[in-house]
């Protein structure tokens, strides 16, 4: 047994050193940009939409794919105060109003941007002090 363990050394010291280069190599890597429009291929696959949540907001969940991104939170506002907070944030971004439903405290509200679409969906019970607000933005 003795003389199978002191085989086994080199082999680990080995493999022990070429885990270490690679971890090495792969932390140091830095894609240089050869493309000449700027871009590097592969670094960025999605789109990060920073949408402001009116105050005392608490944010429920958020997902991401590559075509979409939403977040749904709670906040106390009214449904009402929650439609005018974005119809002036996409108002300032210069985002075009597209449809607007209004059904049984549930409103549904769509923004467009060249080639973006934001459906924005205001839950308000009557019972409940929270209103649930879901963004989603897609291509």
């Amino acid at each position: 047994m003795p003389g199978d363990f002191k085989k086994l050394i080199p082999i680990l010291t080995v493999l022990t050193f070429a885990f270490a280069g690679s971890y090495f190599a792969f932390m140091q890597y830095n894609p240089k940009n050869n493309d000449s429009d700027g871009t590097i291929k592969g670094t960025s696959t999605s789109h990060s939409y920073d949408l402001p949540m009116p105050i005392s907001s608490m944010k429920v969940s958020s997902s991401q794919t590559l075509e979409s991104n939403q977040t749904t939170f709670l906040t106390k506002k009214t449904p009402e105060e929650v439609m005018l907070f974005y119809q002036n944030v996409f108002s300032d971004k210069k985002w075009i109003p597209d449809t607007d439903k209004r059904e049984n405290g549930i409103y549904v509200t769509t923004y467009k941007d060249q080639d973006l679409l934001a459906t924005v969906t205001i839950t308000g019970q009557p019972e409940d002090e929270y209103t649930v607000v879901s963004i989603k933005i897609s291509e």
